[in-house]
Formats: C-alpha cells, structure tokens, sequence
C-alpha cells in the first residue's frame, strides 16, 4: 500500500520533469518541447500516423516581420511551457523588457481538431509589421499530393511541390480567396485540415513553404501599424487537424463552422430581401457594348431557349474606355436617351441586367482625378506609395484603388448607383473586384493602419448605402468573385472558375466546387467565361489594335472547351452564362447550343437541388473518358504585344460530369454530363448511408420511376452532349 501510494505521488514529479508536454483527445495527440516550446510531433490516433518528420531540427512557432527591413527585433531570452489541462497547454517566451509573446493551443473535446491563439504584450510597435503564429515546420511529405487553396471557387494543386516553393493559401489581402480553409493530403489515409475562425474579415496570410521532403506553413497576422495599444490579440483562432479523404471532407469540417455564422444566417436569398428576379434566373448572358449589341441579343436568346429567364451582366456601357476612364461612367457611350429607352424596353420583356461598374477603382490619368483631389483618398502601401495599376495595356494609364473606407468614395459611388438603378431605370449594378480585402497604410483615413478588418466592414456600408438610395427598386447588386464575407451583403457572385483555363491557360491548377460544397442554397454564384467566339474589343480603345477575328466564331476545334465549361457550371450548381452571345452563334454552332440550351433545362427542372440544395459528394465514375482536349486562353489586351488574343494549347479534362445533392425535403438528385458527341457507358457507385438512402425511396431516371431499392452501383448509358438525372424521392 506504501508503495503504491509512493508511485500515485511521483507520477506528477517525473510528468512535470518530463522533456514533452503531450496533449491527447483520443483523435489526435501534439506533443511540445518544455524546454524549447517547439512542436515535436503530430500523431493521427486513428490511423498512427506521424505528421512531422522527428529527426528534423524544430524551428520556433513564431517570427516577427519588422516594418522596416532593417529593423532588428531582439529575441526571446525565456521560455515557460505549462499544461492547463489534458486538452491545453500555454506556451510563453520572454523577450526585451516588458516584452512577452503567450500562446495556447488547445484541442477539441471531440474532434481531431486543435486551436491556437496567441498574444503579444509589450512590444515595440513602432518596429513590427506582421506576427507570424503559427510557424508549422517539418510536416512530412505525403504521396501523390493534393493542395486545397480557396482560390474563388476552389483550386487544386497536384503534386505541388514539383513546380513551386511557395504558395499563398488564403491571403485575404488583394487576393481571391473567398474563405479561410486549406489542407493537403496524398494516397495516406491522414492529410491534413488548416483553417482560421475569423468571423470579422481581418486581413492576414497564410503560406505553405515546400522543400523536397518537408512542408512548412506560415500564420501570418496583419497588426494596426499606428495603435496606440502595446499588446495585440487576434480575434481568430488557427486551426489545425487531421484529415481523411479529400477536398471534400476538408469542405464538411468547413462547412460545420461556417453554417453557424452571421453571414449564413443573415444571408439575402432565406431572409426575403433579395428582388426575386435573381433567384428566378435560369441563364446569364453577358455581352458588351451598346445597348444594339447586347440587349437584342439577349432578347434572341431567351426565344431560342424558350421558357426560361435571361438576366445579362453588361460591360462596355459607359463612357470612356474599360480599366481607365472609372469612374467617369456617365452619360452612356450610347447617350442617356437611347440607354434608357433600350433598358426599358428589355425589362418590359422580362430582360434584367447589371451594368458594370467597379467598386473602388478611380482612373489616375482622368480629369476628375485630378479636379476632385482623388490622391489623399487613395489607399496606400506600408512605403506611402499607392496600389495603382495598369491593366489596359492600350492606353498604359492607371487604375488606382480608392481606400473604400472614404465616405468621399462611398457617396461618389452610391450616387453612380442612384443614377442607374432611379435614373436609368437599371435592374441593379455589378460591382466588380467587391470580393477583395485590401490593406492600407495612409494614417489620415480614419481606420486601422495596415491591419483590420475595415475593408470588409466598409464595403458592406457601401452596399448599405446603395441600398438605402435604391430601397423602391430594391436592385440586385452582384459582386466578382465569391466571398463569405459578403454573403449577407450581396444578392450574387460571378464566379467565373469554371473557365479558369480560358482566363490563365495551360497551367491552371485543377479547380473543385469548395465554395459551393460549403455555401450552396445560402449563396447564389452564377457565370463563367463559356463562349464559342474571339474576344470583344472596346470601341473606346485604339482602332489599331483592333483584331479583325472581333467577336467572329472560333474554330470548331474548341468547342469541346466550351462544353466543358457549361458541364462544370452545371453540376457545380452554378447558374449558367453563356458571352458574346449573337444569333449567328447558334446557328453556326448548332450542337453547341442545343446543348446548353438542355443544360439550362434541366437546371430549370430540379433547381431545388441545383439552386437551393446541399452539395453531397459526387458519385464515383469507373471512367470519366478523360481525353485531350484543344483548348485557348483568351485576353482583351495581348493584340497590342502578341498580335494575337488566343493563345492554344491542349490538356487532358474529364469528359462525364457528376455532381450530388440533397434537398430539402430530403431528396438526393445525382446529376451526369456527357460532353462527348457519342454516347458513353455510365458506371457509378454511391455510398448509400452516406447518401442516407434506403427502401424508403424510389428511383427516377429523368423523371420516370425505376422498380426496387436505390442501389450502391449502376451501370446505364448516357447520350452524348447530354444530361442524365438520378434523383431518389422519399415514399414517406
């Protein structure tokens, strides 16, 4: 009994004089150096696999990014490491004087999940920029690797680790990243999950740093420069776990949290304040110009496709050439008189439209940049340069972000809003780069210098205000991109990912629905790049540049890239675009259209799923007929340097397309595209739990009801350039 009592008293002894501090849920296990407060290893428990390579030296979880290049901050003279509980530890280094860096990271009860947070007191602000926490360091390798990144829409990046060194994750800061989610994982039953909690839209960056066997990431947080404050706390967790499976399952743990916040449960398409005509929707058209170039066109289209609603995103309208003359966008190019009376001659049809305008870019070459004092409004560098911009490569003249911020900007642009939607009689704006999170450094704004979340929040209050000048016509207002943060505040976002090889070529990562399989039925993303012509030209531009292959068709050669575009829209829940639209397109390209126009319908027919359902994983296909396909990235302004606006190359795609969905009644539809010419065998298994189907529902193959149980595999032919739908309804 003495004995045993002696141990019972020596077990906390020889744990406190233990080198590692473990803590351990029963999912995952992190172990920390007491002496150091380094990381040391990383254990899935379920499977035992280890994370970290534990030969590798450990580097410490944090670094301090000065202001000034030439800034040297001191480092930490003592570390203390103490564990709270079974699930917590509080790690905490002493520095220079009064400085002190704690951080705590703490796993969750139930999940493979941890959540780190840290703060700094005490430290010399006048010196420090940026608080990288966490700095992950010696993560192993996996086979075969897949990089998740929320690039808009989602990316892919496969095996890669063989083209780059350094990769942002989510860099809410000038980027398009559209939430705060990452993993990566490869042929190993373990991966790994990474994500912030951030329900405020603060700026900050994350990066993975690769070497040949090794995998390092970067936390790193953006601090107010100017604060009079000497501690700084993110209001955010980072958090880290395990994965098993994929992109998918990385969406699920994603989706858990994201669901909970106030963006989703204040979102415009549930609450009853969206203008119905968005959600009504059945196909986009998007074409530039004059009113003679887009709105009969639009008008052309809605005939072909028959019963459906055509809404059209509009550029090109306004006077001045595009990315130089904003924001002097009034009268029209056309004149006010002619705009006004095409506007309203469509929306008599049923025709609504959202002419472009960009939220925060001011031309620095215009005349009212200069009369206005635009210069003192303009968002700033942490060296007080501006972020101007030359993206017209015609005229070589700036484009320069305004600080959104500025109630100079949010009346300039909410009286330019006031003016279409009352004036002019417009079905609402397109507000173009609105899904972007910039920082800036000018003092004299009134915010937060460099970091914050003032971006975010001012933007919202310049939706507001536009709202509060449009309350009768109650105008849907679309935003570029996709992005959590707005989904309270904007009625659509265009993402135009389902064409990412059109925009960025042969090297396009690989692109996956993760903002849908999150977001879908709470956020409505509509569009692509999908045409079947060469680029259009502004009129406003140089005529010497002018290409005489203007809007003509494209060889037939790439057809098969626009199909493949619309498939992706399709099965993604995407409401579906088709640009530079014109009459001798569908008669030109007859297959082409017949099969969009199918697509369009059978969207029609089950958008409770594709519009208002959850995304659930897709079925697993025997083959998806993967081919090498000619394909063409496609610019506005290469002519000038290139002599060309097309640049061909080819790469092997997917040629069947399978989404899954459930609805809310309980409903799964599983949803195939073939966008062969002939027809394909189709081979698919489902997970039937997963699905959550059983002898209680009936399965109908395009609307007619099949005999017996729903079943874990099925093999049935689809047609080519065809759309086949598998929807199991509940009997009860």
């Amino acid at each position: 009994m003495k004995r045993l009592l002696l141990t019972l008293l020596l077990i906390p002894f020889f744990y406190a004089c233990s080198e590692r501090v473990a803590l351990d849920n029963g999912k995952m296990r992190l172990e920390f150096d007491r002496e150091a407060a380094t990381l040391l290893s990383m254990v899935d428990l379920e499977t035992g696999y280890e994370y970290l390579d534990t030969e590798a030296e450990p580097q410490r979880l944090w670094s301090i990014v000065p202001l000034n290049a030439e800034d040297v901050i001191a480092e930490p003279a003592k570390v203390k490491v103490r564990k709270i509980s079974r699930h917590e530890v509080k790690l905490v280094w002493f520095g220079e004087g009064a400085f002190t860096l704690e951080a705590r990271v703490r796993l969750d009860k139930e999940k493979p999940l941890s959540y780190w947070s840290v703060v700094m007191k005490d430290y010399d602000k006048a010196k420090v920029k940026e608080l990288v926490f966490p700095y992950l360091t010696n993560i192993k390798a996996f086979t075969n690797e897949e990089l998740l990144i929320p690039d808009w829409t989602g990316a892919l990046y496969k095996n890669p680790r063989a083209e780059h060194k350094r990769i942002s994750l989510f860099k809410r800061n000038h980027q398009h990243h559209s939430m705060q989610l990452s993993a990566i994982y490869g042929d190993e039953e373990s991966g790994i999950y990474i994500a912030t909690n951030d329900a405020e839209g603060y700026g900050k960056s994350f990066t993975v740093e690769f070497s040949d066997a090794l995998t390092n990431y970067q936390m790193i947080n953006i601090l107010d420069v100017e604060s009079d404050q000497t501690s700084y706390k993110p209001s955010y967790d980072f958090v880290l776990g395990t994965l098993h499976g994929n992109w998918y399952d990385a969406a699920l743990i994603y989706r858990e949290w994201a669901l909970q916040q106030a963006w989703v449960k204040n979102n415009r398409l549930h609450s009853g304040k969206m203008n119905s005509w968005l959600p009504e929707t059945d196909v986009w058209m998007w074409n530039r110009g004059h009113s003679s170039n887009v709105l009969p066109e639009a008008e052309d289209l809605k005939k072909y496709l028959g019963d459906c609603n055509v809404s059209v995103l509009w550029h090109w309208w306004h006077n001045g050439p595009y990315d130089d003359a904003f924001p002097e966008y009034l009268p029209p190019r056309e004149g006010r008189e002619s705009f006004v009376e095409a506007v309203a001659k469509a929306r008599s049809k049923g025709i609504n439209m959202t002419p472009y305008m960009n939220s925060f870019q001011w031309g620095g070459a215009t005349k009212s940049f200069r009369e206005k004092g635009v210069e003192r409004y303009v968002a700033r560098k942490a060296d007080g340069s501006t972020l101007a911009h030359i993206y017209n490569k015609f005229t070589e003249n700036p484009l320069v972000p305004v600080c959104i911020t500025q109630e100079f900007w949010r009346e300039t642009y909410s009286g330019l809003c006031d003016t279409l939607i009352n004036g002019y009689g417009c079905s609402g704006v397109y507000m173009d780069q609105s899904c972007n999170n910039y920082l800036c450094y000018n003092a004299d704004h009134g915010h937060t210098v460099g970091g914050g979340n003032y971006w975010v929040k001012s933007h919202q209050r310049l939706i507001e205000r536009i709202r509060e000048k449009t309350t009768e016509q109650n105008p849907v207002l679309t935003g570029e991109g996709s992005g959590e943060d707005w989904i309270a505040h904007l009625d659509g976002f265009l993402t135009l990912e389902g064409s990412r090889e059109r925009m960025r070529g042969a090297k396009a990562s690989d692109i996956v629905p993760l903002f849908n399989a999150v977001y879908h039925g709470y956020a409505i993303c509509f569009g692509n790049l999908s045409g079947l012509t060469y680029p259009p030209y502004d009129d406003c531009w140089p005529k010497k540049y002018r290409s005489s292959d203007t809007e003509t068709l494209l060889p037939e050669k790439y057809r098969m890239q626009m199909r493949m575009e619309q498939a992706r829209t399709f099965v993604w829940g995407t409401q579906p675009m088709i640009s530079n639209y014109h009459p001798f397109v569908r008669k030109g390209r007859p297959v082409e259209m017949r099969y969009f126009a199918e697509l369009v319908a059978k969207r029609k027919q089950y958008k409770d799923y594709l519009q208002y359902g959850t995304m659930m994983r897709a079925p697993k296909m025997k083959n998806d007929y993967a081919k090498e396909v000619d394909m063409v990235q496609m610019t506005i302004y290469s002519y000038k340097t290139e002599g060309t606006n097309i640049f061909p190359f080819k790469k092997r795609v997917p040629t069947l397309y399978s989404s899954a969905w459930r609805n809310n009644e309980g409903n799964i539809l599983l949803a195939f595209t073939n966008i062969n010419e002939e027809a394909k065998a189709l081979s698919f298994t489902i997970d039937l739990n997963e699905m959550g189907l059983n002898d209680s529902y009936t399965l109908y193959i395009d609307g007619v009801a099949q005999e017996g149980a729903p079943q874990s595999h099925y093999d049935v032919t689809i047609d080519g350039c065809s759309a086949k739908m598998f929807e199991f309804k509940t009997n009860k």
